[in-house]
Order: C-alpha cells, then sequence, then structure tokens
C-alpha cells in the first residue's frame, strides 16, 4: 500500500507541476501580445491653411479649398501614380522663386532646411528650382520639420487633401507650401496603434488617410487631374516658377491605362494602380531621420571642419619622416669613408678565413705570409688546399713535432 500511495503522491505532483508550467507561458505570451499591442504613434491632424509646426518661411502658396480626401485614398500610392496629386493646369500652387527668397534671408534657415533636404545651403536655389508644386487629393501621412528660435521641431502629421506640397523628381512631397516647411513621406509603423490629435475636418478618416511610397526611379512628367473636372493633364517635374506653360492636356485616348482614386472629385473612372505594399526603406525609415535635426542648429555648418581635421592628423606622420632623414646615418657614413679601416676590413677577411681552417692547419699559412705575395697565395691556396691541406699538413705537423 505504501507503493500505491508514493506513486499517487508522484503523479499529482507531476500534474501541479504541469499546470504551472501551462499558466506560466500562457502568462508569457500574454504580456509579450499585451506590449505591442499598447504601442501606439501619435499623429496630428492639420487643416488646408494651418499649420501646427514653426513656420520656416512666410507662405509661398495657396491651399485649396473644400477637397474632401477620397474614402478609396485609404491606402498606399507609389509616388509616380498617375492621378496621386491634383492641379490647374498653366498655374501652380506654390512660388520656387519666393522660397527661395525666404529662406535665404536667414542663414541658420538655408542651413537648416538644406540640411533635412540632405543637401548644401550652395545648393538650395539649384535643388529649389527643380522642384514642381502639386496640390494633394488625399489626406497624406507626412513628418514635418518646423524652425523657432535657431532650432528645428519636427512633429507627425496628417495633411488634408488641398494641400499645396512641392514634390521632387521621383514624384515624393518634400515641402508645405504655406509655411516652407521640409516634409518627408512617412507611415504608421506596422501592427502599432493609430491615435489622431488636433483638429478635424467633416470628410477625415483614419481609413482614408494615404500613404506616400517614394518611387524608386526618377520621373520627367506627372500625370495629374483637376479636381471637379473631367481633364487629366501631365506636368513636367521641375517647374519650380510660378507659371506652367508646358502642362499637356491629355485627350481621352492618351489617358493613362489606371489612375488613382478614379472615379471621384470628378476624375474618370479608371482602373485603380496595383496595390503597393509600404517600403520601410521608403516610409518608415523617414521618421529616424528626425533624430538629426537637433544637430541641424547653425553648428550643422561645422560640420564641414570636422572633415578637415583627419588631414591634420595626417600631419603627424610627415613629423615622423624627419627621423627618417636624420642626419646620424650620415655621420655614419665617414667612418667607412677611411681608408685605412677600409684595409683593414680586407686583413680580417683572411683571419675570418683562417679560424675556419685554423683545425686543419694554420703554421702552413704562416711561412706563406713571409714571402711577401700574401693576396696571390691567400686568393688562389685557399682554394685548391682546402681539399688537399689535410693529406700535407700531417706529414708538415710531424717534424715540428720531433
Amino acid at each position: 500500500m505504501s507503493s500505491n500511495s508514493w506513486r499517487l503522491t508522484s503523479r499529482r505532483a507531476l500534474l501541479i507541476i504541469g499546470l504551472i508550467v501551462i499558466v506560466v507561458v500562457v502568462a508569457v505570451f500574454v504580456i509579450i501580445y499585451t506590449s505591442h499591442k499598447a504601442e501606439a504613434v501619435e499623429y496630428r491632424r492639420e487643416p488646408v491653411g494651418t499649420t501646427s509646426v514653426p513656420a520656416f518661411t512666410r507662405p509661398v502658396g495657396t491651399d485649396q479649398r473644400n477637397v474632401a480626401s477620397p474614402s478609396n485614398g485609404g491606402r498606399t500610392f507609389q509616388s509616380n501614380t498617375p492621378g496621386l496629386y491634383a492641379g490647374t493646369p498653366g498655374q501652380a500652387p506654390c512660388n520656387g522663386q519666393a522660397l527661395i527668397t525666404e529662406l535665404q534671408a536667414d542663414p541658420r534657415k538655408t542651413a537648416a532646411w538644406s540640411q533635412i533636404q540632405g543637401i548644401q545651403s550652395a545648393d538650395l536655389p539649384n535643388y529649389v528650382t527643380q522642384l514642381s508644386s502639386v496640390t494633394l487629393r488625399s489626406d497624406t501621412y507626412v513628418t514635418s520639420y518646423g524652425f523657432r528660435s535657431g532650432e528645428v521641431t519636427w512633429d507627425g502629421l496628417v495633411l488634408q487633401a488641398g494641400t499645396a506640397v512641392f514634390i521632387d523628381k521621383r514624384g515624393t512631397p518634400v515641402a508645405k507650401c504655406n509655411c516652407g516647411n521640409p516634409v518627408k513621406v512617412t507611415a504608421p509603423p506596422q501592427g502599432a496603434q493609430t491615435t489622431f490629435s488636433g483638429p478635424s475636418w467633416s470628410s477625415f478618416s483614419s481609413n482614408s488617410v494615404t500613404v506616400v511610397n517614394r518611387s524608386s526611379t526618377v520621373v520627367k512628367q506627372i500625370t495629374m487631374v483637376q479636381i471637379n473636372k473631367d481633364i487629366v493633364f501631365v506636368r513636367g517635374v521641375g517647374d519650380g516658377s510660378d507659371e506652367n506653360s508646358d502642362d499637356n492636356i491629355l485627350s481621352r485616348t492618351e489617358y493613362p491605362v489606371n489612375i488613382a482614386m478614379g472615379g471621384v472629385q470628378g476624375v474618370i473612372d479608371l482602373p485603380p494602380p496595383p496595390k503597393v505594399t509600404p517600403n520601410p526603406s521608403d516610409t518608415e525609415t523617414e521618421s529616424p531621420p528626425t533624430t538629426e535635426p537637433p544637430s541641424e542648429s547653425t553648428p550643422g555648418t561645422t560640420e564641414s571642419p570636422s572633415p578637415t581635421t583627419p588631414p591634420e592628423s595626417t600631419t603627424p606622420p610627415e613629423s615622423t619622416t624627419p627621423p627618417e632623414s636624420t642626419t646620424p646615418p650620415d655621420e655614419t657614413t665617414p667612418p667607412p669613408s677611411e681608408p685605412p679601416p677600409s684595409e683593414q676590413p680586407p686583413s680580417e677577411q683572411p683571419p675570418s678565413e683562417q679560424p675556419s681552417e685554423q683545425p686543419p692547419g694554420q703554421q702552413p699559412q704562416q711561412p706563406q705570409q713571409p714571402p711577401g705575395q700574401p693576396e696571390q697565395p691567400q686568393q688562389p691556396q685557399p682554394e685548391q688546399p682546402q681539399p688537399q691541406q689535410p693529406q700535407p699538413q700531417q706529414p708538415q705537423e710531424q717534424p715540428p713535432a720531433s
């Protein structure tokens, strides 16, 4: 009976241990799930005509009001997708020359704005003249950078449809026109809860906010639409001025095979473009550069001397060259140039040969030195007698022994 009772208690112990393990595993999964679930990213809504981030410049463009973001805009589009942006043929909502003038009025703003865009301050005019100005057709995620009291600030925003922006050669928004603030396209991290703050508008919906995915190729022209009108036209990229005489209105036979957010805002109903998944290297990684703004103050311009410091560090190796050309080695040269010591080394050579020949016989060499011809017998004789010396040396050693 005792053995049976021991078996029962051991089984109960195993069951209890198993239950404890299961509970611990479940608790760990719950903690991990809730921790990921708790992650949240906040975006501030920014209506047209306003700015929630300190402005870099005075307005250099005009937003278009009463543009409702279409419900089919809440997806990811390539930045060069036809119909992603709106405008009016022959007109531009932003003035690139005005932006250049505003920024160059303050060198600190020029340096900060250029650094955010990844260019040199001297390249600012050329960069801006290669931009184009368009109007957003849908609410769009961006990160906006502001400037106040010599410091750069930034915030994640949802720009309302109708906001005027500058786009670069890849069709990506890079600046907001009503405040001159640099912007970068971004997207909420996957799996994170997105929350919104700030003033809202009647057409806003978290499901209609567009993610712009930066195109991997440079485009020469972009296909745009005119809101509330069935007009599709092509605008060349790089028209930073306030006039666009090169806009080409397309006929129906020239329409693209697909168009973004078709069938709304007076746009012809064409098939939508293929779905695009956000590229982490082009969207989510745009937010890490937000760590740069703190260093984008005026000291940012001092980063140019920093690369010059390495050349300064190379000077020490140059200082090491004098030791290589030190005079001591030159002073050592005269001693070997003395003629008397030069005669001694050759005399030292036969003794160096003698110790090698001492065991076979040193005496036969001594009688050869008095004849007064040490040079001739020393050179030929040691070579020939070396194999023959051991035999004659033995009989010569016997007479002195006697």
